[in-house]
């Protein structure tokens, strides 16, 4: 069986804003199958709720956000190991994953998403008369 929610390797995009893609992060992710949903978690830290797009069209899911610059305009860097700018990542789904069930979270961090699983893939038991 195929995975139902699989990684795109296309990270070239762009944010709405048009910040260039070299600016761009990709998450790390986890993808989890449950009984009755797929779990999406994206590490994300620095982005605020407001910075999330989160997006699904035609089989693919893309994730957007916007990161807060984190020193000042008076800060003087002298060594940074933190790459900021946004984060993009984008998921291929499956037929088996119900894209209208979907919903999400984000708190310290980290973005959740869920979707429940399309009613033909949900497990069903099936009693011996």
């Amino acid at each position: 069986m195929a995975n139902e929610i699989s990684v795109r390797q296309d990270n070239g995009k762009e944010l709405r804003s048009g910040q260039p893609a070299g600016e761009l992060v990709s998450p790390l992710a986890d993808v989890v199958e449950t009984p009755g949903a797929f779990v999406l978690r994206l590490d994300m830290p620095g982005s605020a709720k407001e910075q999330i797009s989160i997006t699904v069209e035609n089989g693919l899911l893309e994730v957007r956000a916007g990161v807060a610059p984190l020193h000042g305009d008076q800060a003087k860097l002298l060594f940074s190991e933190i790459r900021g700018g946004g984060y993009y990542r984008a998921f291929t789904i499956g037929d088996g994953v119900n894209p209208e069930g979907a919903g999400a979270q984000y708190e310290n961090g980290v973005l959740t998403v869920t979707f429940s699983k399309a009613e033909e893939r949900m497990p069903r038991e099936i009693r011996v008369q």
